[in-house]
């Protein structure tokens, strides 16, 4: 499988996960969220190094941002 394949496939994979998190009500929904949240650290940090420095602040903000939501519907699950 070509590699541009593989990260389209990954992305929308990832989008469906967030917007599964954000639909689904209560803990599973939270718990949904803070997967993505997971898996959007590990791959910031595999690609840390590489990333434009001045686009790091916005992926800080929206990884906390998700982590907002997922501890949000946890805790008023």
């Amino acid at each position: 499988m070509p590699r541009r394949l593989l990260i389209l496939l990954g992305a929308l994979a990832i989008g469906a996960l967030f917007l599964a998190g954000l639909f689904v009500h209560g803990r599973v929904g939270g718990g949904l969220l803070v997967v993505t949240d997971a898996v959007l650290i590990g791959l910031s940090r595999v690609v840390w190094d590489e990333i434009n420095p001045r686009r790091r602040p916005i992926r800080i903000v929206i990884i906390a941002a998700i982590a907002i939501l997922a501890v949000v519907k946890l805790v008023h699950g």
